[in-house]
């Protein structure tokens, strides 16, 4: 299952995977840095050495085994704290389904699409009244650079 997040700062979108971490589990660090993840890069690389040294790489094996589980879901929550916010209302269910943010947690992007749409549907039924003849060309500018704040 994949989810898109949006920095509506910088307009950077990232299709992020939900769930178990194949990746990190046949792969370890190096998804870390394919992904420009520098602070799990580091953690990973930490504990893999010092597992690694006292248990002959059994310790490392096991430690990538079970941070597979939750590897992704660090990922995503880093990149929320930079900014980054589900695209869609179905990319935030994705994220509340599988744990990775509070079901009452909402963010700025999302509620923009809401008046978006909103206002995509006034204009319309403006559109459609310009078109019947119940108002005039003047009025529909008027009201329509009232509905996109102009």
């Amino acid at each position: 299952m994949y989810a898109n997040l949006v920095n509506k700062n910088t307009n950077e979108v990232k299709n992020v995977k939900v769930g178990f971490s194949w990746t990190e589990f046949f792969f370890g660090f190096w998804p870390a840095v394919f992904r420009g993840d520098w602070k799990w890069l580091l953690i990973m690389l930490l504990v893999d050495v010092g597992l690694g040294i006292f248990t002959w790489g059994g310790g490392s094996l096991l430690f990538n085994f079970i941070f597979a589980f939750f590897y992704n879901k660090f990922y995503v929550n880093d990149l929320i704290e930079k900014g980054f916010e589900p695209s869609d209302e179905g990319d935030y269910h994705t994220l509340v389904s599988e744990g990775y943010i509070q079901p009452n947690r909402r963010f700025s992007h999302m509620n923009n699409n809401s008046s978006n749409d909103s206002s995509l549907d006034e204009l319309e039924k403006l559109k459609k009244l310009l078109d019947d003849g119940t108002i005039t060309q003047e009025e529909f500018d008027i009201k329509k650079k009232q509905i996109l704040g102009l």
